[in-house]
C-alpha cells in the first residue's frame, strides 16, 4: 500500500456545498478503489492525505496533480509499502477548520498557512539558487 500527504491552494474560492460535493464524489469513488484519508481546509489551503493500493494511489495523485481545482501543490511526503492504514473507516472525512469554532483547532490553521508560507518563501529562495548558478556556470 501507498500514503500521500499533501497541500495545495485552492485555485478559485470554494463554498461549503463546492467542498461537500468534491467530498462526497471523493467517497464514492474512494470506497470503490479500496481508498482511505481526509481532507482538511481551511483559508483556501487544501491538506489531504490518501492510502491505499500503490496503483489507486497513484492514479488519483495524477488526477490530483491535474485538477484545475489545486494550485501550488506540495507533496509532503510519499510512502510506499505500509502495511497499516492511519484512517481505515474513512474513505474520504472532510474537516473544514473554517467551519469549526473549536480554538484548540486555532493552531491546526496557523500551521496550515504557515507550511504555505514558508513554501512560498522557499521556491523563491530556489529560484535565486538557480539564477545564481546559471550566472556563475554560463560566465
Amino acid at each position: 500500500m501507498k500514503r500521500i500527504k499533501y497541500l495545495s491552494r485552492f485555485a478559485q474560492p470554494m463554498t461549503t456545498q463546492d467542498l461537500d460535493d468534491l467530498v462526497r464524489i471523493s467517497e464514492e469513488n474512494n470506497r470503490k478503489l479500496h481508498v482511505s484519508g481526509f481532507l482538511m481546509t481551511a483559508g483556501g489551503i487544501f491538506f489531504q492525505v490518501i492510502e491505499g493500493p500503490d496503483e489507486a494511489i497513484d492514479g488519483l495523485w495524477e488526477k490530483i496533480m491535474q485538477d484545475d481545482r489545486h494550485r501550488d501543490v506540495l507533496p509532503l511526503s510519499i510512502e510506499s509499502g505500509i502495511h497499516d492504514r492511519l484512517f481505515p473507516d474513512w474513505s474520504m472525512k472532510k474537516i473544514d477548520l473554517n467551519e469549526m469554532t473549536n480554538t484548540r483547532l486555532e493552531p491546526l490553521r496557523a500551521l496550515l498557512e504557515t507550511v504555505m508560507t514558508l513554501r512560498k518563501s522557499a521556491d523563491d529562495l530556489l529560484g535565486v539558487l538557480e539564477r545564481s548558478a546559471w550566472n556563475e556556470l554560463t560566465n
